[in-house]
C-alpha cells in the first residue's frame, strides 16, 4: 500500500501557509488608526498669520479641521491652498471648515480665532513592509510545494 501524502502533511505547502496567515494578520494590526488632535487659539491683531503646526499638518492623514473666528467689527482675507481667498467682515462668530491649513489676513479690527485639525495616525503602518515580505515568501512556498508534491506523485 502506498501512503501519500496530504499538502497540508507537505512542510513546504504547510510553512508557506503560516507564512501567509501571519502576513494577513501583520496587515490587519498595520490597519489599526489612532485620532490626533492639534488646537490653537489666540486673538490676532492686523497683519499675514498662517495658522496650524507644519509638523503636524505634514505628518497625518486625514484631516477635519475647525476655524471659529470672533470678532466684533474686524475685516479679514482668509485664503488656503488651492482656493480662491475669501474676504469678510466679522461682527461675531463665523465657522470655516478649510481644506488646507488656513492662511489669514488681518485688515482692520483683532480677531480671536480657534483652530482645530483632527487627523487619524497609523502607529503599526511599517508592518506592512514585512508582511509584504512573508506574503511573497508564502506565496512561493506554497507554490513551489504544491509543484513538488504533484510531481512526487506521478
Amino acid at each position: 500500500m502506498v501512503h501519500r501524502k496530504t499538502p497540508l502533511s507537505y512542510k513546504p505547502i504547510s510553512v508557506g501557509l503560516i507564512f501567509l496567515v501571519v502576513a494577513l494578520l501583520m496587515s490587519i494590526v498595520g490597519l489599526h488608526k489612532v485620532p490626533v488632535e492639534y488646537e490653537n487659539s489666540g486673538t490676532l491683531g492686523p497683519g499675514n498669520y498662517t495658522l496650524g503646526n507644519n509638523s503636524f499638518e505634514n505628518g497625518y492623514l486625514g484631516y477635519n479641521r475647525t476655524l471659529v473666528l470672533t470678532s466684533s467689527n474686524a475685516s479679514i482675507i482668509v485664503g488656503e491652498a488651492g482656493s480662491p481667498t475669501r474676504s469678510m467682515n466679522i461682527t461675531s462668530n463665523v465657522t470655516l471648515n478649510p481644506k488646507d491649513r488656513p492662511s489669514l489676513e488681518v485688515l482692520s479690527g483683532n480677531v480671536s480665532y480657534t483652530y482645530r485639525a483632527r487627523a487619524w495616525k497609523y502607529p503599526y503602518s511599517l508592518l506592512a513592509i514585512p508582511a509584504f515580505i512573508f506574503m511573497l515568501v508564502g506565496t512561493v512556498l506554497v507554490f513551489v510545494g504544491y509543484i513538488h508534491l504533484n510531481s512526487r506523485r506521478r
